[in-house]
């Protein structure tokens, strides 16, 4: 094998292992929801909003190092506020909806938003209200694209 091919292989395979790290986990996105919902947080506005209501309460070391990470990936930006840190959101929530939509997209459905959204809908749980106001959506769309 080739230096450049082996080089090639192991830059690329490094590419994706960081794309994959940035990517939120169920447990940072609660995180994510807390903050957007609260706005600027400290650690422990979130420790105690992430253990509201578990049996099984998270540490508050864990929440910390989930809530670091955030920020090394670029989702939180961190202040520091007297002797603590606090913490906001970088990325918007409905921003972040679209990029996890988009890779959900490309990688199920092959790229198809007809197929994501055949599949959203084919399930029938749509409610009657939702079926309205997805029609406006699609007539708002067509009239823009004229």
């Amino acid at each position: 094998m080739s230096y450049i091919l082996l080089t090639t292989i192991v830059v690329s395979e490094v590419m994706v292992s960081q794309k994959k790290s940035k990517k939120l986990s169920p447990a940072n996105l609660e995180i994510m929801k807390i903050i957007w919902d609260r706005g600027e947080s400290t650690i422990t506005d979130v420790f105690k909003a992430v253990n509201a209501g578990r049996h099984e309460p998270v540490r508050r070391t864990t929440v910390q190092v989930q809530m670091n990470r955030l920020t090394k990936y670029g989702w939180l930006r961190r202040r520091k506020t007297g002797l603590s840190y606090s913490y906001s959101a970088a990325t918007g929530r409905q921003k972040t909806r679209k990029a996890i939509l988009a890779d959900i997209r490309d990688r199920v459905f092959g790229g198809s938003r007809s197929d994501l959204v055949r599949c959203l809908l084919e399930d029938g749980s749509v409610s009657s209200d939702e079926i309205k106001t997805l029609k406006k959506l699609i007539t708002d769309m067509e009239k823009n694209k004229r």
